[in-house]
């Protein structure tokens, strides 16, 4: 079977035409339960099925277990269309801040001796440096209660200011304390001595290397020519950076997501970045996918209205449709007084 008939049979016409589309820009605005992942997926096979080479697929996903299951599914569109699934092992398909470790060990040597610090383990590492690097001398200008509440706000101060490329020399506290910006540049020094590098780090610094090194940056992404994002809502201004520096070296950019399901604010994430995605590529191509295969009318008319009401016009409108209209029809809003109780009723509800 060739591949336009596989995407034929396994995509609705929304899907097809998403994942289909040649522009180089293309906005995919995929509605909770409405085969994102499936249309990114299949589009990475028609391109591979085209004859791209895997070398020139960079796919970004939110968590490892995204990426994976994306690839089970390009795998399954490429053994349909009598394709060797094992040209996946080629391209990648993962998170950003693994492609901008990969990226930094090829541009150089040096970040491939570099320990990577997870959240727990940067907050680790301040504990064990809290007295070298002055930590507790901001302890009382920052109004913490406690050492732990010192510390995890530091965290939290130092990837901002990665988040948001930040200048960690011009950062000041609310208060115009110059104290908290000597400490960021205490910490980023501190790790490059010591060869830490935590996520938010790792991605400033291929964002700098993107601006200021051409030579290195062609070894380490010359091949990129389809670069896509999954999760797009959840990006931050660091990786809009990323993603915006890259697509100048790619042929086309994909991305796929949903401004209604953009959670990640706390995290630094920036929904403007797809509600704006058409201002800053006027040439783009849009596509919908409105169709829930998940939930039923009432379940997705209520929700949509729900969110209307709490975005406004902020919010780009998309009117989700049920794809089949199941039972359970009943939608209440219930209150508890606390959560234990939710809970009960919620495992009395489930039918058996």
């Amino acid at each position: 079977m060739n591949t336009e008939q596989v995407l034929r049979d396994a995509l609705t016409d929304e899907q097809y035409a998403a994942a289909t589309d040649g522009a180089r820009e293309v906005l995919c605005l995929a509605c909770a339960g409405s085969g994102k992942s499936r249309t990114l997926a299949y589009r990475i096979a028609r391109l591979l099925a085209a004859g791209e080479p895997p070398e020139s697929i960079v796919a970004f996903t939110f968590t490892e277990k995204a990426a994976e299951s994306i690839k089970r599914r390009v795998a399954q569109a490429l053994e349909a269309s009598g394709i060797e699934p094992t040209v996946i092992g080629a391209m990648y398909i993962g998170t950003i801040h693994a492609y901008c470790q990969r990226i930094l060990g090829a541009a150089d040597a040096k970040y491939r001796q570099y320990d990577v610090l997870d959240e727990n383990r940067l907050k680790l590492y301040l504990m064990a440096k809290y007295g070298l690097l002055g930590i507790h001398q901001m302890r009382n200008r920052m109004n913490s209660p406690s050492y732990f509440d010192t510390i995890s706000q530091v965290s939290d101060a130092w990837k901002t200011a990665n988040d948001e490329l930040l200048d960690v020399a011009a950062v000041a506290d609310a208060d115009g304390d110059p104290n908290i910006g000597q400490l960021l540049g205490s910490i980023n020094d501190r790790m490059e001595q010591d060869e830490f590098i935590d996520f938010s780090l790792m991605i400033n610094r291929t964002v700098e290397l993107l601006q200021t090194d051409a030579a290195r940056l062609d070894a380490a992404v010359g091949s990129l020519r389809h670069l896509m994002v999954d999760e797009y809502q959840d990006v931050n201004p660091c990786q809009e950076a990323l993603i915006s520096r890259l697509h100048r070296h790619s042929d086309t950019l994909f991305v796929v997501g949903d401004d209604d399901q953009a959670i990640y604010a706390w995290r630094g994430a920036d929904v403007s970045n797809i509600i704006e995605f058409r201002d800053r590529y006027p040439g783009c191509a849009v596509h919908t996918l409105s169709q829930n295969f998940r939930g039923t009318t009432p379940i997705v008319e209520a929700s949509d209205a729900f969110v209307t009401q709490e975005l406004g016009a902020s919010r780009t409108v998309k009117n989700p449709t049920a794809y089949q209209n199941k039972t359970p029809q009943d939608v209440r809003v219930l209150r508890f007084p606390d959560r234990a109780a939710e809970a009960e009723w919620v495992a009395g509800s489930v039918p058996f």
